[in-house]
Formats: C-alpha cells, sequence, structure tokens
C-alpha cells in the first residue's frame, strides 16, 4: 500500500512492523513511551520499545509455541505493558484480541471461544483469577496467561510473570532472528492485526477483524491532518482496548510522538500536571468534569468573582466566533482577551499541565456547549467521528477546519456519502475485513460495492458532517412523527444531576426519558444545601432533586420541536454503570438493559411503550465521536 511519507513523498508500508521499523529509523534515540514507576517517570527511546518487544514476540515463539494466525488476548488495563505487547504480537506474526478488564465473566468466556485465543496477557493477579473464573470451556485452550504485575513464587499454572516471560524471550532472541525476519516478510497489508469486539449494546459482542492494510492507513490518515511530531508528548489514559485510544498509539508511531501513560484515571490531574502533555484524548465525560469543576468553583466563591469569569467566558466565545470565521481579534477585543487569560484561561490550561494546545474528544458525542466552553479559553477539542468498523477516525475536525457541533472533514483518502434515508456511508482502507466467524452480519453491513452502512444518521454541509442521530434507534410516536433520540439526549446529560439519559416513546403519543443520576454529585449538592438525601435512591425520591431535573427538561423542551418535548421522565433508583449492567465499557448506555430494568418506573406508558429494539441485527455499537 502505497501512503505519503511523513517528508511528503511516497513510501511502501504494508504492515504495522514495517511502520514501526521506519520510526524506529528516523528517531531510534527519541523517546517513545513513558511511565512511573513510584514516584519517578521512566523513558524508553522507540529502539528500547522494539528490544522490547522482540524479546516478548521470541518468548511467545519459544516458550507457548505461537504460530502467525495465533489469536492473542491482552485483557488489561492502559498501562506501559499493553504497548510492549501489542507490538510483540504483530512481530510474532499473531492476532491480538483486546478485552476489557471490567467486563463478566461471561463476556470475557465468549470473546475467548469466539476468536480461539491460546495465549492471554493481563495486568493483575486479579483480572487473571478474573479469566480463570470464565471457566474452563473458554480458558482450556489458554497455554498461559501472563500477568503484568509482579507474582509471589508460589503462584501456580497457568499464570506466570511478565519480567520472567520477557526474559525468557531475550536469552532466545538471538537465535529467532531468522524466524522473526521471515514472519515479518510474510505479513502484507491484507493479513489481520487484530480482532477488536464490540461493546454489544444492541446484541452480543462481534469480533470486528481489522488488517494491517486497516491500521497503517488510518495512522497515516490522522496524522496528515492533525500536525503532531516528535516534540509532542499525549497523555494516555483511555482503555487501549478501545480502537479510538489504539489508534491514537499507531498514530503517535507513524508521527513519532510520545504517549505517556496515566497511572489511573483517579489520578489523571495529577499526572498531567507532571507529564505537561502537548495534547489528550479523552471521552466527554471528561471534559464535562472539568467544566463542572469550574462552574462549582464559580458557584463557591462569590458573585463578584462569579461576574467577572461570566464577563472571561463571553469575551472568549467572542474571539471563539472571530477565529473560527478567520477574522482578526479587533484591538479592544484583543485588550479584553489579555484579561480573560490571565484571569480564567490560563488557570484552566494549568489544569492540562501548561502546554496543551488541543484536546481530542470519543467514546460519544461532545455536545455543542461543552466545544464553545473550551474554544473560547482557547483550548479547541477536535471532534470526530468513527467506528469500530473503520478502525477510528473517518470524519475529525482540524486545528485549522474547525466547526463547532459538527466531526469536521473527511480524512484523506476515505469517502463518505448519505444515503436516501440519512445513512452514512463509509468506504476506504479503513473499513474492516469483516466480522470473525460472521458472514451473513458482515454481508448485512457492507454492500457489494464497498460501503459500510454505519447504522448513524447525519448530513454533510459543505464537507462538514453532523450526526444526527442512530438509525435503529430512531422513535416513531403514535402521531407518526420521527425523533432522533441521542441529540435530546446530550442535551438532557448537560445537567450536573444527570449521568446518563435515555429518551424513549416508540409508539407513544408522547417522548419520556429515563434518568441515572450522577450520584456523587447529587449526594455533594444534598449535603451543601442540606437535603438530607445521603443514598442514590434517596436522591432519586427527593422533590428538590427531581424539582431541578423538571426546570432544567423545561429549559430543553423549550429549545425543541412540539413533537419532541419530554412530557414524563422518571429517576433510578441507583446510578446506571457497566457493573450493574447499564452501560458499556465504553459507557454508552445499553438501552435495552436499561429499558428492561428501569422501564417500569414509568408507570402506564411503559407498558403501552414498545420503546427500544430486540437488539438483532447489525451492531455498530463501537461508534463514537473522536
Amino acid at each position: 500500500m502505497t501512503q505519503p511519507s511523513n517528508t511528503g513523498g511516497m513510501i511502501e508500508t504494508s504492515h504495522a512492523v514495517e511502520l514501526f521499523a521506519r520510526r524506529v529509523a528516523l528517531t531510534p534515540e527519541k523517546p517513545a513511551l513513558r511511565f512511573k514507576e513510584g514516584n519517578t517517570w521512566r523513558t524508553l527511546t522507540w529502539r528500547d520499545w522494539e528490544h522490547s518487544s522482540r524479546q516478548l514476540a521470541a518468548a511467545m515463539i519459544s516458550s507457548f509455541q505461537i504460530a502467525p494466525g495465533d489469536r492473542v488476548a491482552i485483557m488489561a488495563r492502559t498501562r506501559v505493558e499493553w504497548a510492549l505487547v501489542d507490538l510483540a504480537v504483530a512481530i510474532a506474526g499473531a492476532i491480538s484480541v483486546p478485552i476489557y478488564p471490567t467486563v463478566v465473566a461471561a463476556e470475557v468466556g465468549f470473546t475467548l471461544r469466539d476468536s480461539g485465543c491460546v495465549l492471554a496477557f493481563v495486568d493483575t493477579l486479579d483480572t487473571g483469577k478474573r479469566m480463570l473464573a470464565a471457566g474452563s470451556e473458554a480458558t482450556s485452550a489458554l497455554r498461559a496467561i501472563v500477568v503484568f504485575d509482579e507474582l509471589a513464587a508460589d503462584t501456580t499454572a497457568p499464570l506466570i510473570g511478565f519480567e520472567a516471560v520477557r526474559s525468557q524471550g531475550g536469552r532466545v532472541l538471538a537465535r529467532l532472528r531468522e524466524e522473526l525476519r521471515t514472519r515479518r516478510n510474510a505479513l502484507g497489508p491484507d493479513v489481520p492485526v487484530t480482532y477488536v469486539y464490540t461493546s454489544g449494546t444492541t446484541g452480543r459482542s462481534k469480533g470486528v477483524v481489522l488488517t494491517h492494510r486497516n491500521l497503517v492507513f488510518e495512522a497515516w490518515a490522522v496524522r496528515s491532518v492533525i500536525p503532531v511530531g516528535p516534540s509532542d508528548e499525549q497523555l494516555m489514559v483511555l482503555p487501549l482496548a478501545h480502537i479510538f485510544a489504539r489508534h491514537l498509539l499507531w498514530c503517535a508511531v507513524d508521527a513519532g510522538v510520545v504517549t505517556s501513560f496515566a497511572v489511573s484515571p483517579s489520578t489523571l490531574g495529577e499526572n498531567l500536571m507532571e507529564v505537561a502533555p502537548t495534547f489528550l484524548g479523552g471521552v466527554p465525560e471528561l471534559f464535562a468534569r472539568v467544566h463542572r469543576d469550574i462552574q462549582e468553583t464559580l458557584v463557591n466563591r462569590g458573585m463578584v468573582s462569579r461576574g467577572l469569569f461570566q464577563w472571561c467566558f463571553e469575551v472568549g466565545r467572542d474571539i471563539s466566533r472571530h477565529r473560527r470565521r478567520g477574522q482578526s481579534i479587533p484591538g479592544a477585543l484583543a485588550i479584553k482577551q489579555a484579561v480573560a487569560e490571565r484571569v480564567a484561561f490560563d488557570p484552566i490550561k494549568r489544569r492540562f499541565g501548561g502546554r496543551i494546545r488541543f484536546l481530542i474528544s470519543g467514546g460519544a458525542a461532545l455536545g455543542t456547549e461543552l466545544g464553545e466552553f473550551f474554544h473560547a479559553a482557547g483550548l479547541p477539542i477536535l471532534e470526530g467521528y468513527g467506528l469500530t468498523e473503520t478502525t477510528g477516525a473517518v470524519h475529525v475536525n482540524r486545528p485549522e477546519r474547525f466547526r463547532l457541533g459538527t466531526v469536521g472533514p473527511a480524512l484523506p483518502g476515505v469517502e463518505v456519502k448519505i444515503a436516501e434515508d440519512g445513512e452514512i456511508l463509509v468506504k476506504g482502507p479503513c473499513v474492516m475485513a469483516g466480522y470473525h466467524n460472521a458472514p451473513d452480519e458482515t454481508q448485512a453491513v457492507i454492500d457489494s460495492e464497498g460501503w459500510l452502512h454505519t447504522g448513524d444518521l447525519g448530513r454533510l454541509e459543505a464537507g462538514f458532517l453532523r450526526i444526527t442521530g442512530r438509525k435503529k434507534e430512531l422513535i416513531v410516536t403514535s402521531t407518526g412523527k420521527n425523533v432522533a433520540p441521542a441529540p435530546i439526549e446530550r442535551q438532557l446529560e448537560n445537567h450536573e444531576l444527570i449521568g446518563h439519559a435515555m429518551v424513549v416513546g416508540d409508539g407513544c403519543p408522547r417522548l419520556m426519558a429515563l434518568i441515572g443520576l450522577d450520584v456523587a454529585r447529587a449526594k455533594a449538592i444534598s449535603e451543601r444545601e442540606g437535603f438530607g438525601a445521603t443514598t442514590a435512591e434517596s436522591l432519586a425520591r427527593h422533590p428538590r432533586i427531581r424539582d431541578r431535573i423538571q426546570d432544567h427538561i423545561d429549559r430543553v423542551n423549550a429549545e425543541l420541536a412540539p413533537h419532541e418535548h419530554i412530557k414524563r421522565f422518571a429517576i433510578s433508583p441507583r446510578e446506571f454503570t457497566e457493573a450493574t449492567g447499564e452501560l458499556t465499557p465504553t459507557q454508552k448506555v445499553r438501552r435495552s438493559e436499561v429499558w428492561r430494568m428501569h422501564g417500569a418506573l414509568l408507570g402506564d406508558y411503559a407498558t403501552a411503550a414498545d420503546s427500544v429494539t430486540s437488539g438483532e441485527g447489525p451492531d455498530m455499537s463501537g461508534n463514537y465521536r473522536l
């Protein structure tokens, strides 16, 4: 496959291992990975990364008899070993199978069985035991489970320590060099590199087969439109089991960007200050949390300070409008900008370490208000759109081509068109080879001309794509009105008390909403204002909580067409979580599960509504806004 090189010429890069080798040749001693060990940040160069991964590949071949095409599971939280193993699996000619470390045993078992994994890497002993809990039918084919954390000497098989495996690989690497070279030469564009299982919001998970062509193309395409290079550094906190984080990692390889690993989501604030990244990929909730924290700070400060901050953001929005129109900043506004930067915007940037140039949002739709807030502060959030089935992004806003409320223009080399019914169709080298062991389901979403039917609805506005909803989630009321719930849900969730919202009403005369509280914030408000509610159940019943949500719904309704108004809502007595089944590992709402668990809260309306589909048909649950 021919792709433009980093210098603008044409190069032949047919697979991911070659892509990585070219990066090592260009900047062998430049930093590639950073990770925290105790209180100290450690650095691996590109050459170090390659050497460690070659050791691991040698160990896979010599100790576990991994053959080309074998599947290797990675069930771990995001950390440096994840990156080392990902490359090692490719070097060995095998296929990686990411598994979220938080999923239930039944999902782990299904993924292991469906993919046919023969080796697994996990982050902790506990994760290894959880994998074994999936049952012998799922794990009997595993030759070993390699644990990143140090293990006690008496740990029993099949659990093996990571460092012991890497050391063994180091001892046999010299005699396996020719074997590794042979395996590298056998790789090509159409060889699978990974099976990424969808999160199953509408049915069972499916293994998306991504090839070396998919991965190499996506790395090049994103890097070609977002200007980053060896002087840039990203802080990785996203789960690498998700395609969003995965392609950020491989885009960093193509561009030479340093990838630093946050210790955990709970230490993100501290790690941001220590690393001071130049850009950061995150889910909308991360940016919403910063937004809410700032709002809470304003409330606790008093009217003068609150008024000053509001003035600053009005100035910021004015500046944002000029920038988006390509207009110069007038002199009077520039003076106001200097004041606003010092009072409001510089402190916000310092929350991200002080060097941040832009943010990237994925996992769900961002929402225009949140995008406006950060753009006003001089921190554009580059929102985009893609699926697991497209190896990640197909549309993305650029720093120099940016339109709020859209997911940006298409990437080079990607074709996108809108079908007559509004569905987004995608064609290009980023489109998956198919679903593993599911030819009928593959044929259902990729037509004879190669167009992937995404299941998403949207429209193109001067080349910028605006997402309007999900085809399968489209609500048809008893009055014949079609309503896309996603935009309404995003507006509902733009409130400090609401963690998740699901709009229903198929076959009913009016729409309803099921609300999952943000319990932590609701408790804080209850304590601050003396509500006396301390549990999720008591918060859900409290009249002042309900009144605030009703007021918010009234404000949302005022901006909607009459047939889109929310006429009834119910608050769940518990927070929507992955553990209780309402959310996927990427924090998307499992609509059928939420309806099954909480639909009765809506009373007679629930029995009248056939509000949530059964989940049959193509599962595009990997959809995300980059």
